[in-house]
């Protein structure tokens, strides 16, 4: 075997070490990209010990919309995962259940100092690494028929509203009911365009592929998604595959093309392992644009058969996958936090 010379030596080692490099190298940026997650329900199952702050700053996440369950008292889930409604109630039920749930919210956001954004002031803070939570609801059913006690809601700090949930309410047709409203029903209507005078991001996750068009019509501001996976076609109630809770590409791209946002959901009902979920978050760039795609988590949401993850520092590994991926830089930090600064920014008065 011939003996290499000295500079053939050297120059396999340099581009040894280029190549190790090129692979290092994303990896090692990993640590400085924002995390930000359009929907959460972390902490708010677990006692006043646990420590929120911990895990969010421990894992890089600065931004994170951080919902009440709005008709979550009167929901039962089964062992299957299946959501049922116990009983419909009134109007001051939904209201004192809110209530309730925000002050336990309000309490832990006092007890562990964090800051609350209010203004897109508050998202430049977030950007810059300061951990902001974003109150947010999933279900507007306290609203009872009034788009005016959103007033009530914003002074309370609350700045993103999800319009549905499991319980049926008087805004909009949901996904996992027969249709009775045809869509968007004309309070809903007055509620969308109420949240956009007052500066509250309209979370449409939820709703109906019909009740997201008619909303997209409706709104002055871009609208997001907060969680799911998206489908070729539009699936509904009717349907029993694991994609009933997905958005259709259509009203995505329209989303997207509004300036809104998809939160793309990891749950294990539409991906199997956390490379699967690096996979959709590609082919969602690929379809809707770098801008408009999002971390969606639903973080603590689902029982644990369902979920992905139950800590940020899976968020923190699935960027560590994106830039292994050979995703551009700029892409894993607009997907990971930057775009749903963004939507804040843009909504936000």
């Amino acid at each position: 075997m011939r003996k290499q010379s000295l500079s053939e030596r050297r120059s396999f080692l340099g581009g040894l070490l280029a190549s190790l490099g090129a692979f290092a190298l994303p990896l090692a940026k990993a640590g400085d990209i924002l995390i930000s997650d359009t929907h959460s329900h972390v902490a708010l199952r677990m006692g006043p010990a646990i420590c929120m702050r911990c895990d969010l700053s421990d894992a890089g996440v600065s931004l994170i919309s951080w919902a009440l369950v709005s008709d979550g008292p009167f929901l039962q889930r089964q062992p299957s995962g299946e959501i049922l409604v116990n009983f419909k109630p009134t109007v001051d039920q939904l209201r004192e259940a809110y209530q309730r749930m925000l002050g336990g919210m309000q309490r832990r956001i006092s007890g562990e100092n964090l800051r609350l954004v209010r203004s897109a002031e508050d998202v430049n803070l977030a950007l810059k690494g300061q951990l902001h939570i974003v109150l947010s609801t999933e279900g507007a059913h306290f609203l009872g028929g009034d788009p005016n006690y959103l007033d009530v809601v914003y002074a309370q700090g609350v700045r993103q509203v999800g319009l549905g949930h499991f319980l049926e309410g008087d805004l909009l047709d949901i996904r996992t009911a027969a249709p009775k409203i045809g869509g968007l029903s004309a309070l809903g209507r007055e509620t969308i365009l109420r949240c956009n005078q007052l500066g509250i991001v309209i979370d449409l996750a939820h709703s109906t592929d019909q009740a997201v068009a008619q909303a997209l019509e409706v709104s002055k501001q871009p609208m997001l998604w907060s969680h799911s996976a998206i489908t070729p076609q539009a699936t509904d109630w009717r349907s029993r595959s694991n994609h009933i809770m997905s958005v259709s590409l259509a009203n995505a791209k329209v989303i997207a093309q509004r300036g809104g946002l998809i939160g793309i959901w990891p749950s294990r009902f539409n991906f199997k392992d956390p490379n699967a979920y690096v996979a959709a978050l590609g082919e969602a760039v690929a379809e809707l644009g770098e801008d408009h795609v999002a971390f969606g988590s639903d973080m603590q949401g689902l029982a644990p058969a369902h979920t992905m993850m139950e800590a940020y520092s899976g968020l923190r590994e699935v960027v560590n996958l994106m830039l292994a991926s050979n995703m551009p830089e700029t892409t894993v930090r607009k997907v990971a936090g930057e775009n749903y600064a963004r939507l804040l920014k843009a909504v936000l008065r």
